[in-house]
């Protein structure tokens, strides 16, 4: 069965207008987060958000950062790889083995991290 990581702007766009861009995934395999996704999330959102994303992060498997992923981020942010954050939600999918379900394929092109694409959000997106 599939891990699928599921990036910061695929998870507000599901808090934020119901949508299934996870449920074929969800179908297909486990849905997890990285903790810094979570964190980004709570420090974004709403406060009339907060009740329901957190409901929500309870449906997710959550993955920690390890000192390994933080190695590798390193690594990925010296060799001009996206922000902080987002080379570790991919050190971590790479560790796993996991699969990371992104809007944003082209910071996460500059990673080795193995991507999937959430169905096209309306506006052509």
């Amino acid at each position: 069965m599939t891990l699928y990581v599921i990036d910061t702007d695929v998870l507000i766009w599901v808090l934020r207008r119901d949508s299934d861009a996870v449920e074929t995934a969800a179908r297909d395999g486990t849905l997890a987060c990285s903790v810094l996704t979570v964190a980004e999330i709570l420090r974004l959102i709403r406060d009339y958000e907060l009740p329901r994303a957190q409901r929500f992060f309870e449906t997710l498997d959550t993955i920690p950062v390890t000192y390994e992923d933080a190695v590798r981020a390193a690594e990925m942010m010296r060799n001009r790889g996206p922000g902080l954050v987002d080379c570790h939600i991919a050190a971590a999918a790479i560790r796993l083995g996991a699969t990371v379900i992104t809007y944003n394929r082209k910071d996460f092109a500059r990673t080795e991290a193995v991507l999937a694409d959430p169905p096209s959000l309306p506006g052509g997106r």
